[in-house]
């Protein structure tokens, strides 16, 4: 795995923790359709430098589901 694939994947788990976090904090359940809405709705206003960060934890969720 290359070092920029390995970073990406850090930004990966990082949004993903945060959005766990917050519901958490909000005492909502962690259902995989919860977490991508609130990565959507983070993604929205986050800076144009980190919407991709949102957008790839999104597709990464997403792949995970379909493999399932």
């Amino acid at each position: 795995m290359s070092v920029e694939k390995a970073e990406n994947m850090d930004d990966i788990h990082a949004v993903i923790g945060h959005a766990v976090s917050c519901l958490l904090k909000s005492d909502q359940p962690l259902q995989l359709d919860l977490i991508t809405a609130l990565l959507k709705q983070h993604e929205e206003v986050a800076p144009v430098q980190l919407k991709q960060d949102y957008v790839n934890a999104m597709s990464k969720i997403a792949e995970k589901c379909l493999a399932s």
